[in-house]
């Protein structure tokens, strides 16, 4: 994912950030246990997004216990014990999601992102085989609609196309594969949304780089992508209101309903020049 989806901290109550951030450490244990040290760093909050609703569509048990952070053990944190299993397969989807995302680096960074990117693929490459090992169906999903992401950019046929295979690739993971599912529609929407935020906050560096970005021969930038990105947000929150959730749904809530344009108005305010909050 690409680091959008998030609560807005200001709306949460302290408990429920408390517990955002239980999901998080515990989730970033469980990257080092699966992956290694060094897959920690990969871990973002959108991963954290994952376990939340999967589990918070579940009836599953959940026990909350004090801990501390494995980088400040001076840090106190707390830890979900809850199904190991959801735990598990966010942190191979975000090892398989990085691992493609540096292959698109590759394939489309400057000289010096590709070198990079170079640098440490076998890296990648190495923790991406461990993850398709255990979630073989992810992996191929994901390179399915990584593909089908590069022939719509190479045959660029508007915003929505190009939008369109990030939204099934996260409705795919959302649903855990049942694409006839109400968490498909959410994750498809979510993908879309997150795709389009990545586009306009892009938009300035893409340009000077020639590189390619559905927002590129708009008349304007700004009202062009809000009213893309606004739609899809108002599709989301449709398509969760009509969800159960058994836990987390005031986390949930936060993240899509306020969190999403947030983010969204910080790349407003930057594309203008403004102050950030």
């Amino acid at each position: 994912m690409f680091g959008y989806v998030t609560v807005y901290k200001p709306e949460l109550k302290i408990k429920d950030y408390d517990i955002y951030k239980g999901v998080y450490c515990t989730l970033c244990k469980q990257m080092q246990k699966e992956y290694g040290f060094l897959a920690r760093f990969l871990l973002s909050y959108d991963a954290a997004f994952y376990v939340l609703y999967r589990m918070g569509v579940s009836d599953c048990s959940m026990k909350v216990s004090k801990s501390h952070c494995s980088f400040s053990p001076c840090k106190k944190c707390l830890k979900i014990d809850s199904d190991e299993e959801i735990f598990k397969k966010a942190a191979a989807i975000t090892v398989i999601l990085s691992y493609f995302k540096l292959c698109d680096n590759i394939s489309d960074g400057g000289f010096f992102k590709r070198t990079l990117c170079k640098l440490i693929k076998p890296y990648f490459k190495h923790i991406a085989k461990k993850a398709e090992k255990k979630y073989p169906n992810i992996f191929t999903a994901v390179e399915r609609y990584m593909q089908n992401q590069a022939d719509v950019e190479k045959n660029f046929k508007g915003i929505d196309s190009a939008a369109d295979p990030t939204g099934n690739a996260l409705g795919y993971i959302l649903s855990d594969g049942d694409i006839n599912s109400d968490s498909f529609k959410i994750g498809y929407m979510l993908g879309r949304t997150v795709y389009l935020l990545d586009a306009f906050d892009d938009y300035e560096k893409d340009i000077k780089s020639n590189s390619f970005n559905p927002f590129k021969n708009t008349d304007n930038i700004i009202d062009d992508a809000t009213f893309a990105v606004n739609l899809s947000i108002g599709e989301l929150t449709d398509y969760v209101k009509k969800v159960q959730f058994y836990k987390f749904k005031s986390i949930i809530y936060n993240i899509v309903f306020e969190g999403l344009s947030y983010r969204h108005k910080k790349i407003v305010r930057k594309m203008r020049g403004e102050t950030d909050e």
